[in-house]
């Protein structure tokens, strides 16, 4: 049977795991899985017992009296050991069971698979500073970096859930210098500085994606900022990757990835926003909702965030 159940994340049982319990269906799942091992436990133990009743009735004459008494005291202790602890329950996860406590681990996640004899294949989850054998299935199932909550069964370590967590938030201002350090480290650092550098990397990433939105329709001018653009346009705005001024005397600053780049902005006739950021004059769709800005061009919307002045 496999370390964990084939569905081990199930979402729509985070809120009973974030207290400490399990849901019903996942107390069933595991009240199977034990009552399955304590079954296979005593079949163990039945197939000693045989096994020790063939070496004494069928070994060798010439066979070594003092190893097979050995031999018969282990496979006989072995077999009891199973049968009390199948009766008893003993074993972890049905103690895990019978008081049900939810623990849970927190940290950058790594996924590895250890190569084993006949095919066979070891599934790892790293989470902070703590690691846990899974299934494959579990494993897949995981991300393949960021941060994580884990949530297992302490005595067993049976896996329960997982989930992600937000990111870590970007430093003020994200550097070329930075990410070819966080590159760096994803590689050739230890197993927790590598999941460390990868959280980092997928956080940058999320927020690029979150920078990025599909084609957008301008929305009605009742949706937007009543003032006209020229002047609502003008403050520091930003996404976590890019920093961009508009002046009021037209000039526009861009910081991103430590570099700086100047140039001009205007509005046109249409109410487009206009700029040479580029090194050549372009046009597109800009409004404002808020405090958030987003300038749509070829299909996709790049959003920012006014910055708090002071």
């Amino acid at each position: 049977m496999s370390a964990t159940p084939p569905n081990a994340l199930q979402p729509d049982a985070l809120d009973a795991n974030r207290r400490g319990e399990l849901s019903d269906s996942q107390l069933r799942g595991f009240r199977a899985q034990s009552a399955y091992g304590r079954k296979n436990a005593l079949s163990i133990a039945a197939y000693l017992v045989a096994g020790v009743l063939v070496i004494d009735f069928f070994a060798a004459p010439t066979a070594s009296a003092p190893l097979r008494v050995i031999v018969t005291c282990v496979g006989l202790a072995i077999a009891a050991f199973l049968v009390l602890r199948s009766i008893t329950g003993s074993d972890p996860l049905t103690r895990d069971l019978r008081r049900v406590q939810v623990a849970s681990a927190e940290g950058a996640i790594g996924k590895r698979r250890i190569a084993g004899g006949r095919a066979q294949s070891t599934y790892v989850l790293d989470v902070g500073d703590r690691t846990f054998k899974v299934s494959r299935a579990t494993c897949d199932a995981a991300p393949d970096a960021g941060l994580v909550r884990l949530y297992f069964l302490p005595r067993s370590r049976k896996i329960v859930n997982l989930e992600r967590l937000p990111d870590l938030p970007l430093p003020k201002e994200v550097t070329g210098q930075g990410i070819v350090h966080s590159l760096s480290t994803a590689f050739v650092g230890t197993r927790s500085q590598r999941n460390e550098a990868r959280a980092e990397m997928a956080g940058l990433g999320d927020a690029l994606k979150a920078s990025f939105a599909g084609a957008q329709a301008v929305p009605p001018s009742g949706a937007r900022d009543p003032r006209a653009l020229e002047k609502a346009i003008v403050g520091t705005w930003t996404n976590g990757l890019m920093k961009v001024t508009f002046s009021v005397a037209g000039t526009v600053t861009i910081h991103m990835l430590g570099r700086k780049r100047d140039g001009h902005w205007s509005v046109d006739g249409g109410g487009r926003l206009c700029a040479d950021i580029t090194g050549r004059q372009q046009a597109a769709d800009a409004w404002i909702d808020g405090n958030q800005l987003t300038i749509a061009a070829d299909g996709t919307g790049l959003t920012f965030t006014r910055e708090a002045s002071g």
